[in-house]
C-alpha cells in the first residue's frame, strides 16, 4: 500500500506540476462562469459552457495520463523503480490515482461553478403503462409471415427486432372525438406532477387546435384545455397536492376541434412522460459530476495505455485518435435492420462500430447533461451501472493489456 500511496503521490507531483492546475481551473472559470453569461434563467448557455468543459476535462486527462510514463520510458527513468520490489498493478493504479488527482479538484471546482447556477430540480421521468413489446412485435411478425410480406433468409431473431424497432418508434395520432387514455405508475411523493409532450407533436394550424387533458390520482381530478400550443410540444403542471402516495395516475388526452388541417402525431413511449417530485438539485448535480470524472478517469486511463507503449507524441496522436473514434461511434446513429441486412460489409461495420461503443454507450443513454438542464433525475442506480459496467471494465482492461505493452523493455 505504501508503494502505491509513493507511486500516485509521484503521478500527482508529475500531473500538477507547471501550470497545468491554474490553467485548467481558469479554463473552467471561464466555460461555466463568463461564457454563459450574468443572466441565463434557463440555463441555456450554460449548457455549451458545461459542454465545453467536459471536452476540455476529456482532453486533458487523456494528454496528461500520456505523459505519465511516456517522458519516463524516453527519459529511461524506469530502471530504477524496476529495481525495488514494485508490482505492476500498483505501477499502473497509483500513477493513475495521481493522475487523477488534479482533474478531481477541477471537477469540485465545475461543482461549485454550477451550484451556483439555479438549478431546477430533479424530476423522475415516469412513462405510461403500455403493453410489451415483445408480444406485439411477435404478432405483427405473424401478420406479416400470414401476408408473404417477409424476405426470405433472413434470421427469425432478426426479423423480429426489426419488427420491434419499428413498433417503438411508431407514432400515434391523436384524431377528433377519439380520446387517449394513458395510465402511470404512482409516486412515491405526494406533490404536484407535469404532464410533458415532448417532440413536435402539433402540426399544421396550431391556433385551429385545441387540446383537452384530464388527469386522475386517486380522489384529486385534474383538468385544463392548454394554450397556445408550441411547434415543440407542451408541459402542463398539475395542481400542487395533485399526487397520492401509492395512487397511479390516469390521464386523457382529447381533442375538441373538428379541424382537418392540423393534427397532434406523438411517440406514445418517448414522446409521453409524467414527470415527479424527484432529487434536490445538489444531489443531481453531484451525480452528474460524478459521471464526468468517470469519463474522465476513462480518457486518463486510455492516455495512460498508450504512453505505456509509445513516445510521446505518437501517445498524443493515438490517444486523441481512439477517444475521438469512441466519442464518434458512440454518438452516431444506429443501424437499423434493414440496412444490416443489405451488405455483409453493413454487418460487419455495423457489427465493429457497437464494439467500440459500448464502453461509453451505457452513459451516452443516462445523458447526464441533458437531464441535469433539463431538471430530470439521474438515478443513482443507473449512474452505479454505468460505473461498474463501463468505466471499471475499461480501466481493468487497459491495465491488464499495458503489461503486454513493451512498458520496459528499454529500460531494463
Amino acid at each position: 500500500m505504501s508503494l502505491l500511496l509513493a507511486e500516485a503521490a509521484l503521478g500527482w507531483r508529475r500531473a500538477a506540476r507547471g501550470p497545468l492546475l491554474p490553467a485548467l481551473l481558469a479554463a473552467l472559470a471561464l466555460c461555466l462562469l463568463i461564457l454563459p453569461g450574468r443572466d441565463d434563467p434557463g440555463l441555456v448557455r450554460t449548457g455549451y459552457g458545461a459542454a465545453l468543459a467536459w471536452a476540455l476535462l476529456l482532453v486533458s486527462a487523456l494528454w496528461c495520463g500520456g505523459g505519465a510514463y511516456a517522458l519516463d520510458r524516453e527519459r529511461r527513468r524506469l530502471a530504477l523503480t524496476l529495481t525495488k520490489p514494485v508490482r505492476r498493478w500498483a505501477l499502473w493504479w497509483g500513477r493513475l490515482g495521481g493522475v487523477l488527482a488534479p482533474f478531481a479538484a477541477a471537477v469540485a471546482a465545475l461543482w461549485l461553478c454550477l451550484a451556483a447556477r439555479p438549478l431546477p430540480e430533479g424530476r423522475a421521468v415516469a412513462a405510461p403503462i403500455l403493453p410489451s413489446l415483445d408480444a406485439a412485435a411477435r404478432d405483427e411478425l405473424a401478420r406479416l409471415r400470414e401476408a408473404g410480406r417477409l424476405p426470405p433468409g433472413v434470421p427469425e431473431r432478426r426479423l423480429l427486432r426489426a419488427v420491434r424497432d419499428h413498433l417503438e418508434v411508431a407514432y400515434t395520432e391523436l384524431r377528433p372525438g377519439r380520446p387517449a387514455a394513458y395510465r402511470f405508475p404512482a409516486s412515491a411523493k405526494a406533490g404536484a406532477a407535469t404532464l410533458r409532450l415532448s417532440g413536435t407533436p402539433f402540426l399544421g394550424a396550431r391556433e385551429a387546435l385545441a387540446l383537452r387533458v384530464g388527469a386522475t390520482c386517486g380522489p384529486n381530478v385534474f383538468s385544463a384545455s392548454p394554450g397556445p400550443l408550441r411547434e415543440n410540444g407542451l408541459e402542463l403542471p398539475l395542481p400542487e397536492g395533485f399526487l397520492v402516495p401509492g395512487q397511479p395516475v390516469a390521464v386523457t388526452l382529447e381533442r375538441t376541434d373538428a379541424n382537418a388541417a392540423a393534427s397532434i402525431i406523438f411517440r406514445e413511449r418517448a414522446d409521453l412522460a409524467l414527470l415527479l417530485p424527484g432529487q434536490p438539485p445538489l444531489l443531481n448535480l453531484t451525480l452528474f459530476c460524478a459521471a464526468l470524472f468517470a469519463t474522465v478517469a476513462m480518457a486518463a486511463a486510455l492516455g495512460l495505455a498508450c504512453g505505456c507503449a509509445f513516445s510521446l507524441p505518437v501517445t498524443l496522436f493515438v490517444g486523441t485518435v481512439g477517444l475521438l473514434a469512441v466519442t464518434s461511434a458512440t454518438l452516431s446513429p444506429p443501424t437499423t435492420v434493414s440496412e444490416e441486412m443489405a451488405n455483409l460489409w453493413t454487418r460487419l461495420s455495423a457489427a465493429v462500430s457497437a464494439a467500440v461503443a459500448q464502453p461509453l454507450r451505457g452513459l451516452v443513454a443516462l445523458n447526464p447533461l441533458r437531464r441535469l438542464l433539463m431538471g430530470e433525475a439521474i438515478a443513482p442506480a443507473a449512474l452505479l451501472r454505468v460505473l461498474l459496467g463501463a468505466a471499471l471494465p475499461w480501466c481493468l482492461l487497459l491495465s491488464l493489456a499495458a503489461p503486454l505493452s513493451p512498458l520496459t523493455d528499454e529500460d531494463k
